[in-house]
């Protein structure tokens, strides 16, 4: 069940965000943004599914002796998800927003916040599931 809470983090900060901003038109489809801000974003969507596809890698191997696969796979989470915190700490300073259109649930709550907080809650159920398990073998 780890694994699979693992797996499911890496899928949805990795892959599932970057094709989200393949397909938003606020995002890598916008024509209002210069070439190469479409040029950072891509490089960062690749970045993430990169790390991710690692991350999936590594957790699908691992065994309960080798929590170390669970360990590496999950700095690379974090590693992602740590600069989405980071950015979302200095976005004021860059003048930058959570979303293009001011989208929030519950009033308050940007949806991004929401799927990156859901992602980094599976990754952390995920690993302490693993190593429950391999601490109990």
């Amino acid at each position: 069940m780890g694994k699979a809470l693992c797996i499911l983090s890496a899928v949805t900060y990795g892959l599932l965000t970057g094709l989200i901003d393949i397909i938003d038109p606020y995002h890598l489809q916008n024509p209002d943004w210069p070439g190469h801000a479409r040029f950072h974003l891509l490089w960062q969507i690749s970045a993430g599914a990169l790390g991710a596809l690692a991350s999936i890698y590594l957790f699908w191997t691992s065994t309960p002796r080798t929590l170390e696969r669970v360990r590496a796979g999950a700095f690379l989470g974090a590693i992602h998800l740590g600069g989405f915190v980071m950015a979302a700490a200095f976005k004021s300073a860059a003048g930058a927003a959570f979303d293009a259109d001011g989208r929030v649930l519950l009033g308050f709550l940007p949806p991004n916040m929401l799927h990156l907080s859901v992602s980094a809650a599976l990754l952390f159920a995920g690993v302490s599931l693993c190593h429950k398990r391999g601490a109990a073998t």
